[in-house]
C-alpha cells in the first residue's frame, strides 16, 4: 500500500494543525497521500501530499474516475456535511468490493445516522434518550400526493400532546440548516400555510445544554472522546461560531455521562461505524437526550483532539491499516486539558502573534458568510494554569480588544466551572 486518497468537502484548514502529525505518519509509513476536495482552496504546505480540486456536487462516478486514475491504494473519508458523507460511502463500499481498502462507514449506516426520524428511532432502540417527536410528511402536507384534509388537523393535535415550544427540522439537512423555531400554536399555524418544502421531523425543544462527543474506531473497538460543551438550548438554533464552546471537566456530567458513552459504543459496534462519528446531545435534568448523529468527522474534532491528544486523522490512517487496537491504548480519549473555542474580533498579524505568545493557541482562523467576517480562536489550557488564564485573556484583550464583554463573562463562567471541578485534585497534587 503506497498511495492514500482523502476525500474532503469542506475547507481543509479547519483541520489545522492535527494534519501534521497526519503527514508525520505517512511519512513514517512511506506513504503518498493526496487529497480530492470540492470546497475552498488549498495552498501549499495546507495538506501534507498531493491535492486535487474537484467540483462542487461531484458525482460518485467521477470520484471514483479521479481517484482509480491516479491509482489509489487505500481511501479516508474527511469529509462535511452529510451529503458528502453519503457519497463518500458510496465510492468507499464500490472501491471495497475491488479489494481497496477504505475507511468510511456503509452507505446504509451513513443514510441512517444522516435521517434525523431514522436515527431518532435508533437511539431509542438502543436504550438512549431522545426528544419527543413526530415525522411530518412533505407530500402530504404540501398537496403533492394523496389528498388527506385533516392532515394538518392532525399535526395540531400532535403538536399540542408533544407540548410547546417545538422545532421543525428537515429530515437530511444539517449543520443546523431550515430548523424552525415554533414557539406555540400561531407559530406552527404560520408554519403550516407555507411549510418546509420536504419531510422534516416534529420535535419538542428542549431547555438544557447543547453538547456532543466524537466517536472514533472500528470493528467494535471504539473510543469515546471528552464531552464537548457549545451553550444553552431552548430557543431559536444559533450560529455556532458566535459562541464560547469548550471541554472541561464537570464532575456530576461526567459521571452521568459515563453509561450513556458504553450505550453510544455499543449502538456504534451494531452500525459497523468505521472511523468517526459526532453525536449532538442536549444535557437536560441529569440526562442526556439525543437529537442527531453526524457521520463524519466534524466542527467539533479539533476541539476533541486538543483536549484528549488522540489525533481523529492519524487513527482513521490506523484503521486503514488494521493497527487501531494496537496504537490507541496509550490515548483512550481521556481529557488531558480544557480547550476552548470563542468568537473573537478579526486579529492583524501583529494580535495574532501576541496571542499566541501568551496563550496554547491551537488555531486562530476567520471566514465571511453573507458579507459579515467571523473570527475565532480555539485554545488550550492545562489545569495547573485556569487560574492564570483569565488575567492572561484581560490583558491581551486591553491590548488588541479581541473579546467583547459578553464572551469574557462566558469563559469566566466556564473557567469558575474548571475551579470547582479540579481544585480538590490540585490539592491533593
Amino acid at each position: 500500500m503506497r498511495k492514500i486518497a482523502f476525500l474532503r468537502s469542506i475547507e481543509i484548514q479547519q483541520t489545522v494543525p492535527y494534519l501534521e502529525e497526519l503527514g508525520v505518519a505517512l511519512r513514517e509509513r512511506g506513504l503518498v497521500g493526496k487529497l480530492f476536495y470540492t470546497d475552498g482552496e488549498c495552498a501549499p504546505g495546507e495538506f501534507p501530499g498531493e491535492v486535487e480540486k474537484m467540483p462542487a456536487g461531484v458525482s460518485v462516478a467521477e470520484t471514483l474516475r479521479r481517484i482509480r486514475e491516479w491509482g489509489t491504494d487505500g481511501v479516508i473519508s474527511l469529509s462535511i456535511p452529510d451529503e458528502n458523507a453519503l457519497r463518500d460511502a458510496l465510492v468507499c463500499e464500490r472501491l471495497a468490493a475491488e479489494g481497496i481498502p477504505t475507511v468510511m462507514h456503509s452507505a446504509a449506516a451513513t443514510g441512517l445516522m444522516a435521517n434525523k426520524w431514522e436515527t431518532k428511532l435508533l437511539v431509542g432502540a438502543h436504550g438512549l434518550d431522545t426528544p419527543e417527536g413526530v415525522l411530518v410528511d412533505g407530500d402530504l402536507l404540501n398537496s403533492r400526493t394523496l389528498p388527506v384534509p385533516a392532515y394538518r388537523d392532525y399535526l395540531v393535535e400532535r403538536a399540542g400532546e408533544l407540548g410547546y415550544p417545538l422545532l421543525s427540522k428537515p429530515l437530511w439537512d444539517c449543520l443546523g440548516n431550515g430548523i424552525r423555531f415554533l414557539a406555540d400554536q400561531g407559530d406552527l399555524d404560520g408554519y403550516l400555510d407555507e411549510p418546509y418544502d420536504g419531510n422534516v421531523v416534529l420535535e419538542r425543544c428542549v431547555a438544557g445544554e447543547l453538547c456532543s462527543v466524537e466517536v472514533v474506531g472500528a470493528a467494535g473497538d471504539y473510543v469515546v472522546q471528552p464531552l464537548l460543551w457549545k451553550g444553552p438550548t431552548g430557543g431559536a438554533p444559533t450560529f455556532a461560531f458566535t459562541t464560547v464552546r469548550y471541554t472541561a471537566p464537570r464532575a456530576e456530567a461526567d459521571e452521568r455521562f459515563a453509561p450513556v458513552a458504553e450505550r453510544l459504543k455499543r449502538l456504534c459496534a451494531a452500525l459497523e461505524v468505521t472511523g468517526s462519528v459526532e453525536v449532538e446531545m442536549i444535557y437536560v435534568d441529569g440526562r442526556y437526550e439525543v437529537i442527531e448523529i453526524n457521520p463524519r468527522v466534524s466542527g467539533s474534532t479539533s476541539l476533541s483532539i486538543a483536549a484528549s491528544g488522540l489525533n481523529t486523522y492519524v487513527a482513521m490512517l490506523d484503521i486503514l491499516f488494521g493497527e487501531w487496537g494496537q496504537r490507541h491504548d496509550a490515548t483512550s480519549g481521556s481529557a488531558k486539558r480544557i480547550a476552548l473555542q470563542f468568537p473573537t474580533t478579526p486579529l492583524d498579524d501583529a494580535a495574532d502573534a501576541d496571542i499566541r505568545a501568551t496563550l496554547a493557541v491551537v488555531r486562530s482562523s476567520s471566514f465571511t458568510i453573507d458579507g459579515t467576517r467571523y473570527a475565532n480562536t480555539v485554545i488550550t489550557c492545562e489545569y495547573s494554569d485556569v487560574d492564570t488564564l483569565g488575567a492572561h485573556l484581560d490583558e491581551l484583550s486591553r491590548r488588541h480588544g479581541f473579546l467583547i464583554p459578553e464572551v469574557r463573562a462566558a469563559v469566566d463562567d466556564v473557567l469558575a466551572g474548571v475551579r470547582a471541578a479540579i481544585d480538590p485534585a490540585l490539592a491533593q497534587g
